[in-house]
């Protein structure tokens, strides 16, 4: 391996570093303060909708479809836009329906994990994926059980242990690949 390669991958690994501090530091942020961390969730959200119904507009008319279906293109990107803006002019009640949408999530991913875990019979990993279903729908009916109010820190806490874990396991992997190219 010659010098150029490995201080390529030694530049990587720095960079990793960097990313997975950035987002532990964003995690915990998150779960300090998971309403701040939900509503700017909500923003987020609804600005991506926002630019969600540009692109189906931009798509609807400038595609080769007959009048019909860019007619129904259009009519798509009016829906995004105004539901884009009424999120982003309305964040805290929007936390309130992506809160329910999450807890749904939670608890349908939770019991197609334990089926998926039934059903592989002999799998190595059936017991943690069984495990990892269960908690899910656990999760998902401790969001529901306090839903509304549960908007207030929901998206905010799972958002922030996401990055949290997610950090964690960047800062790992940029440990690891150091190791392999021998610092």
């Amino acid at each position: 391996m010659g010098t150029g390669s490995a201080g390529d991958l030694r530049q990587s690994a720095n960079g990793m570093m960097w990313a997975g501090i950035l987002a532990i530091i964003i995690g915990i942020i998150a779960i300090a303060v998971p309403q701040v961390a939900s509503v700017s969730i909500a923003i987020l959200v609804g600005i991506l909708v926002i630019v969600l119904a540009v692109a189906w507009l931009f798509a609807a008319i400038g595609s080769g479809a007959s009048g019909g279906w860019k007619v129904i293109g259009i009519i798509l990107s009016v829906l995004l836009l105004i539901g884009g803006l009424w999120i982003l002019f309305n964040p805290i009640d929007a936390t309130v329906g992506l809160t329910a949408v999450i807890a749904i999530v939670f608890i349908v991913m939770g019991v197609v994990r334990v089926v998926a875990a039934i059903g592989d019979t002999g799998g190595e990993g059936r017991g943690l994926l069984a495990f990892g279903g269960i908690l899910a729908i656990i999760i998902g009916i401790l969001i529901a059980a306090d839903w509304p109010s549960s908007a207030a820190w929901a998206i905010g806490l799972l958002v922030g242990i996401q990055f949290l874990f997610d950090g964690l396991g960047l800062v790992l992997m940029s440990s690891a690949a150091k190791r392999a190219i021998g610092r």
